[in-house]
């Protein structure tokens, strides 16, 4: 099971089919290696149907609605911090609350790149952009604007530049592992950067590592040798 995952308001939007298409995909993933994440995403679709089920038709007229609210008072709204706290204890006990004959039907849990990718990961046309890390572009697959979407293959016992990020990077491991300044990562996890974050990814000197990687901003060097590479990695169109 993965040790790095989206936090609960990810999952939570995810679960609600608000994220962005790149986001939703880089979580899917993520799930789809993640036993943790599959019991909880389970959970929020439980619960929204709970909640679905519950709700009431508007009452009609202002002395209804006033009516109603004095018999009884509302619940918290979710976008407090009170209101997410309530709704994520919600999230733990909806599975024991539900009756056997409720429960919703198991759902297999595939990783969505397997539909997208022409071969196996080790069969891909890779493009080397140095000796020691290579590429394949998704976004000429997967349409997904405003975003870069990529697989990304690191020699073993590679680095990759010191950089950051001028906007958002998310990154799931699918083979392979890793390590930068805040941790060791394999196979599953889930890593949220964004432009606070200064690392060195360095592939493990076992097996070349391969990850997804999900970008709405270019990256920045910050190294003093590879900075002059900065003004070549401007998105164009």
């Amino acid at each position: 099971m993965s040790a790095h995952h989206p936090d609960d308001f990810t999952l939570l939007d995810y679960s609600a089919g608000s994220l962005d298409v790149a986001q939703a995909l880089a979580v899917s993933v993520h799930i789809a290696y993640c036993r943790h994440c599959q019991e909880q995403f389970k959970k929020l679709n439980a619960l929204g149907g709970i909640l679905l089920s519950e709700a009431q038709p508007a009452s009609l007229g202002a002395e209804s609605q006033a009516d109603d609210e004095r018999v009884a008072p509302r619940e918290p709204q979710a976008g407090t911090d009170d209101g997410f706290e309530a709704l994520m204890q919600r999230i733990q006990s909806s599975g024991e609350q539900q009756r056997a004959d409720e429960a919703p039907r198991e759902r297999g849990f595939h990783n969505p790149l397997n539909r997208y990718l022409p071969a196996s990961l080790d069969e891909l046309a890779w493009k080397q952009q140095t000796r020691e890390i290579a590429k394949f572009d998704l976004n000429k697959i997967i349409n997904v604007p405003g975003a870069r979407v990529a697989l990304q293959k690191i020699k073993a016992g590679a680095k990759v530049p010191t950089h950051t990020h001028r906007g958002n990077e998310l990154t799931v491991v699918l083979k392979g592992s890793f390590s930068d300044e805040l941790g060791v990562y394999h196979a599953g996890d889930y890593i949220a950067r964004d432009p606070s974050h200064h690392h060195s990814p360095t592939a493990m000197q076992n097996e070349d590592c391969i990850c997804l990687t999900v970008l709405d901003a270019p990256m920045r060097f910050t190294g003093p040798f590879m900075r002059w590479l900065n003004p070549l990695m401007a998105w164009k169109g």
